[in-house]
């Protein structure tokens, strides 16, 4: 038999005990580690307040209160460094992009030609440099997106770009960068800002709001620049202090005019040196292109009540402006289905773009979804659920011909009580009659109503004209169906 010196054992034991020890700190919990490591720091920044708390701690106990405050508050201050950055880490953080404004410019840079001419009114006898001629200046955005780069060059006719630049006549069918820097920052001021914080911008009479207009009028650059780079100092300012992100929450959704600049931005940089591609279709066919301008969307908007609990749908979406404009101004589910390659590959460039502009100005985008596929078949697309939970119908159908509105029409009996159609043909004849023969027909469940439109409202006519929204409403059957059934 094997017998063990006690003193082994011992060694043994207390060798064990020193393992066990040394696993349970390897195994701490990560939080608890971080915990460790910033009571070390706060005790590292807190040495020479707790040296000189010993030596007065015998005579003033009050003293010690205090010094064992400004320990807590040390390492409270550290705990909201980390916190800090930990913030800057997620914000930088690989976001949505916007197209530059400049990108827009020099891809057209043979159309354009300077604006930024003139000289220092205080100082006559110097001559504009190039770097005036071709002024470059960045704009920051309420958003935590990166600002946007400006090529502040004026668009010409092509028939005057061989003309001095005195005689060169503006475009003002093509994308002006001036106006869409002054637009943004006086839809930023107007929007974003308080009165009482507006007064650090001053207005159109004075300050640095002024000063925009002022210098962009007499065409003196370096003005200008010095006026943009105030207004993005104050705009960082306004940012870090949380003022933007409150007001925007506040704003909750962009009204009409801001929600038309976005757009304006998203088209300008996706489907407008390309427009002319839309052009491609057969004429007096079903495919024809026609585009519902936001003047009326904004009517369709408010005569059928769309909000944020609302189900959007666009049956012929084309590039998408509607379902960009609706979702924007109310925040609701919007989806859009377009038969058409070509309309549809803008519809979806623009909302990858929305998506940006919708951050850069600190918005919601709404649930925004969009198909390439034939809308008589929503089944192949994927929407048939869709369709049937949906709240607004828009069916630009002032092309189509008999068959294609009659099949249309044939979906409608799958929609949902009070399910509204907004078309610019009526679904439903004028002397259409609920009987015994037409009980089961589409047209009976539609109730519909008629409203005018006016001038330029629409895209292929400058002339006013019609649109109906018939609401889905099948108890004006139950009559009927009550003698037919006796009950």
């Amino acid at each position: 038999m094997t017998t063990i010196d006690s003193s082994k054992k011992e060694d043994r034991n207390l060798h064990m005990i020193e393992k066990e020890q040394t696993k349970q700190t390897v195994t701490l919990p990560p939080k608890k580690v971080m915990a460790n490591k910033l009571a070390a720091a706060a005790k590292a920044a807190t040495v020479t307040t707790t040296t000189t708390n010993k030596i007065t701690a015998n005579t003033n106990p009050s003293t010690t209160v205090a010094n064992e405050t400004s320990k807590r508050r040390l390492s409270s201050s550290i705990e909201h460094s980390v916190r800090e950055k930990k913030m800057s880490r997620e914000s930088a953080k690989p976001s949505k992009t916007i197209t530059h404004s400049d990108r827009i410019v020099e891809a057209e840079i043979s159309q354009y030609r300077p604006y930024f001419t003139e000289t220092d009114p205080s100082s006559p006898e110097q001559t504009a440099t190039n770097k005036e001629k071709n002024l470059r200046v960045v704009l920051e955005y309420p958003g935590s997106i990166e600002p946007e780069n400006f090529l502040l060059l004026k668009p010409v006719l092509k028939n005057t770009t061989n003309k001095s630049n005195e005689e060169e006549e503006e475009d003002k069918d093509e994308y002006n960068p001036i106006s869409d820097l002054m637009r943004t920052a006086e839809l930023i001021y107007e929007y974003y800002l308080t009165a009482e914080q507006q007064e650090v911008l001053g207005d159109q009479s004075q300050g640095i709001m002024r000063n925009l207009t002022k210098y962009r009028n007499r065409r003196f650059g370096a003005g200008f620049a010095q006026a943009v780079k105030d207004f993005n100092t104050v705009i960082r300012h306004f940012k870090a202090e949380g003022v933007l992100s409150k007001n925007a929450k506040d704003m909750c959704h962009p009204n009409y005019d801001l929600t038309c600049h976005i757009l304006f931005q998203v088209y300008s940089r996706t489907v407008a040196r390309q427009a002319d591609a839309l052009n491609n279709y057969q004429a007096f066919s079903n495919n024809v292109y026609g585009e519902i301008n936001p003047i009326l969307v904004k009517e369709f908007i408010g005569k059928t009540g769309l909000n944020s609990r609302s189900v959007f749908m666009d049956l012929g979406c084309g590039i998408g402006n509607v379902v960009l404009q609706v979702a924007a101004q109310t925040g609701c589910e919007a989806y859009g289905i377009e038969i058409m390659e070509t309309p549809c590959k803008f519809a979806k460039r623009q909302l990858k773009e929305y998506a940006a502009r919708m951050k850069a100005w600190r918005l919601p985008t709404g649930k925004i979804h969009f198909r390439h596929g034939d809308f008589l078949d929503v089944t192949a697309n994927d929407l048939y659920a869709t369709l049937k939970r949906s709240d607004v119908l828009l069916v630009n159908n002032y092309a189509f011909d008999a068959s294609t509105n009659q099949a249309l029409a044939q979906l409608f009996l799958d929609l949902k009580e009070g399910t509204r159609i907004i078309s610019l043909k009526s679904f439903v004849p004028k002397h259409h009659k609920i009987n015994q023969r037409t009980l089961n027909m589409p047209e009976s469940i539609l109730r519909v109503e008629e409203f005018e439109y006016y001038s330029e409202a629409v895209s292929w006519t400058n002339n006013g004209g019609q649109y109906y929204i018939a609401t889905v409403d099948r108890s004006r059957l139950a009559p009927y169906y009550e003698e037919l059934y006796g009950r």
